[in-house]
């Protein structure tokens, strides 16, 4: 048991690493009242934390697993290798989505970050900005997985609520411009 222990606190102090940076750059682009503590969340979601380069065929890289050939036109003079050059793609990456986010909550600007705009659509058909009932108007795709296939709505809905989830590890900093939910 004592092993299950420092595993957990070993992956939280892995994720905690990228405090500061998350919190600066989300800060720059978000202004002082951003909730970093989400963008903390958001990289265990992504990678677990881990500065690693991705098998998924796009060449994501980092602990934000960020696309290099999707960001590197908009931030020429960022080291995607670096940690603060991948927090700060992060960070723009996030402001990028939230623009895009017809609807002003963090949750859908996440899953514009995980899934792209789709999620405005689903939100539309819904008529109402609620997380579930935007869910069940989603018609997404399958992916297949050696373990078995996966609906691409519960990818990305799943997306939202782990960033939420594991950002309360590190803090509870609550603001009342930019809502979760």
């Amino acid at each position: 048991m004592p092993s299950l222990l420092i595993a957990s606190q070993s992956d939280s102090d892995k994720c905690a690493q990228y405090a500061s940076s998350v919190a600066y750059w989300h800060k720059n682009y978000f202004g002082m009242e951003f909730p970093y503590q989400y963008g903390i969340g958001q990289l265990k979601q992504e990678s677990n934390c881990k500065f690693v380069k991705s098998k998924d065929g796009y060449g994501s890289v980092g602990a934000a697993q960020i696309t290099i050939s999707v960001w590197q036109k908009r931030l020429p003079d960022v080291d995607f290798w670096s940690v603060d050059g991948n927090m700060r793609a992060q960070a723009y990456a996030n402001k990028d989505s939230m623009n895009q986010a017809k609807v002003k909550k963090l949750w859908v600007m996440f899953q514009i970050y995980n899934g792209g705009g789709v999620v405005n659509t689903e939100i539309k058909s819904a008529g109402v900005a609620d997380w579930e009932k935007a869910k069940a108007q989603c018609r997404r795709g399958v992916t297949k997985y050696k373990s078995g296939d996966r609906s691409n709505c519960d990818i990305n809905y799943e997306y939202s609520q782990n960033i939420f989830k594991y950002a309360k590890e590190y803090s509870n900093v609550q603001s009342n411009q930019f809502r979760f939910w």
